[in-house]
């Protein structure tokens, strides 16, 4: 069989729920490397990304980092599908107290997924793919299409409750050595809702407009079946002549994650210290772009139950153009969004 021909089988299978995780091959990161990867064009080793320092987010827990394989971390690494094991630990902001082994590393605060064309990145010499996951001591790697046909796609693909031996098959990867130019296969790039998207489109026109324009159409948030939604992020940020809301997820996954996790760490879910944020607003000048005015907050957030934070009375500055606001939790982003102040000006 064909590589084609064994992934067409498993996207009509209909014994696999979700079956057009099938055709595509998946890399999860954080917002802050997805901006690195867009404007150098390159997915990174973790090896290689590490010694050019442009991982800005480890993504996963150190424990499992310091046990995996040297040679394992000289790889560009795919997932056959999302929603992972390791995503439902560390997608969103987890509170501390909550993460994975309690390690500081193990958060991902604003996650996007690249997805490939898995017909097109198999094919390629250099791709080698496993069963099981390589973190840890690894698992025999695999570059035929017989090997690819004799694998266990109904575990793979599994979705819901793990039972049994599910947890390590969804874990399956696909390897390509050092580096992968993302133009060597069609891309998509998913955000979990609008004002991510938002984020990453304003982080990408400010840092390289060429690469904006190159992108921002492909960069779109999925209707479902790809993300968590179990951590706190922003779910929308509002401006109205001279206020600005925020609004965070209050999500059945995120209280079902804490419940979770608390009780699985004996943890008391009111002994949850609040977390700590701050908002940014930065009044800017002319179409160059020209600061006129910086100012900013600090915040506390109930991690379990976090209100609306709005803010009045904001600043009228004489001839400014936009308004720039961006929101840190912990001294991570979690929303930038932009406004015209020219409505408000008219007015």
């Amino acid at each position: 069989m064909t590589y084609k021909e064994i992934i067409d089988r498993n996207a009509n299978d209909t014994d696999i729920k979700i079956r057009w995780w099938a055709r595509y091959a998946f890399h999860y990161t954080d917002i802050t490397n997805a901006l690195g990867i867009l404007t150098s064009g390159f997915l990174y080793s973790r090896k290689n990304a590490n010694s050019m320092g442009l991982m800005k987010c480890d993504n996963a827990s150190r424990q499992v980092i310091e046990m995996t394989r040297n040679e394992t971390t000289s790889f560009v690494r795919f997932y056959f599908r999302p929603k992972t094991p390791t995503q439902y630990y560390n997608e969103g902001y987890k509170h501390p107290s909550l993460r994975y082994d309690g390690d500081p590393k193990a958060n991902v605060p604003v996650p996007v997924f690249f997805l490939f064309d898995l017909e097109k990145l198999l094919g390629f010499p250099e791709t080698q793919f496993s069963e099981t996951p390589q973190s840890g001591s690894g698992s025999p790697l695999h570059n035929t299409p017989e090997e690819f046909a004799a694998f266990d796609f109904k575990k793979i693909y599994s979705d819901g409750r793990m039972s049994g031996d599910e947890k390590r098959y969804r874990h399956a990867e696909i390897l390509f050595p050092n580096s992968f130019d993302i133009s060597k296969c069609p891309v998509h790039i998913l955000c979990r809702n609008n004002i991510e998207k938002t984020t990453l489109l304003n982080l990408l026109k400010n840092e390289d407009i060429t690469a904006f324009h190159k992108y921002k159409e492909r960069i779109k948030v999925p209707s479902r079946d790809v993300f968590m939604n179990n951590g706190l992020y922003v779910t929308d940020c509002a401006y109205h002549k001279d206020k600005v809301s925020l609004t965070f997820s209050d999500t059945y996954e995120k209280h079902s994650y804490i419940s979770y996790q608390a009780n699985k760490l004996g943890i008391e879910q009111e002994s949850l210290k609040p977390v700590e944020a701050r908002a940014e607003f930065d009044w800017m000048g002319s179409a160059k772009k020209v600061l006129l005015y910086h100012d900013e907050v600090s915040l506390e957030l109930n991690y379990c139950l976090p209100n609306m934070i709005v803010f009045t009375n904001l600043e009228n500055i004489k001839d400014s153009k936009q308004l720039r606001i961006k929101v840190y939790i912990e001294d991570m982003l979690v929303c930038f969004s932009e406004h015209s102040l020219a409505e408000s000006e008219m007015l």
